[in-house]
């Protein structure tokens, strides 16, 4: 199976596919993007980020007022962009696959997303920071995001509820405890040294008789 590409790649390339954003303000953006992820957005400075994209500071300043700026020019690509580029790799490669039982689905989707958290835990940091605290970028994401979820994983939803492997629940709910699941343990991760990876069995277990349907009589 072919590596996923990362955030950070899937950005480079909607940067470089850009015909609207000149070349140096690509480089601004790319390096702002690698040093929030490595440092974070309090501790990175403009005059690192014009060393790190190999201009002059007065070039970030004349584009962009403050780091405020900056981070909003950086996470707008997101939800327009790079989050449709990493959602239709990911559903081409794990979601679209035929699935005969909930353990075979949540094991692949649970294995697949939690080692793409870790290679892509800096940045996904700070995705996840800005968008709890941001209420149009949560906005934004979500109005991308959820027709997505339904497009891809509904589908599968359905069958297996079709043949009893899932109860027959909204599949929202059902999503939600799957993406849910995920996401607390990433945060949790985030304050703790736990790598996110290392905790998959324990999920999986834990959605697989989460979800289990009730016996009939």
């Amino acid at each position: 199976m072919a590596t996923e590409m990362s955030i950070q790649a899937a950005f480079q390339e909607v940067m470089a596919a850009s015909g609207e954003i000149p070349p140096k303000q690509q480089q601004v953006l790319t390096a702002s993007l690698a040093l929030f992820a490595e440092q974070g957005f309090a501790n990175t400075t403009t005059k690192q980020i014009a060393e790190r994209a190999g201009v002059a500071e007065g070039t970030v300043y004349r584009r962009y007022k403050t780091k405020d700026e900056l981070l909003a020019a950086v996470l707008a690509p997101f939800t327009t962009e790079v989050l449709p580029k990493l959602v239709k790799e990911f559903a081409a490669k794990v979601v679209r696959q035929k699935y005969t039982t909930r353990h075979a689905l949540i094991t692949a989707v649970i294995t697949d997303r939690l080692a793409f958290l870790q290679d892509n835990s800096q940045v996904m940091r700070v995705l996840v920071t800005e968008l709890l605290v941001r209420t149009d970028l949560r906005e934004q994401f979500l109005a991308r995001a959820v027709p997505m979820v339904q497009a891809n994983l509904y589908p599968i939803l359905d069958q297996l509820k079709a043949v009893q492997e899932l109860p027959d629940w909204p599949n929202d709910r059902i999503a939600q405890f799957m993406i849910g699941t995920m996401v607390s343990q990433f945060i949790r991760s985030s304050f703790t040294a736990e790598p996110v990876a290392t905790v998959g069995p324990l999920m999986i277990q834990f959605l697989e008789q989460g979800l289990a349907p009730e016996p009939t009589a």
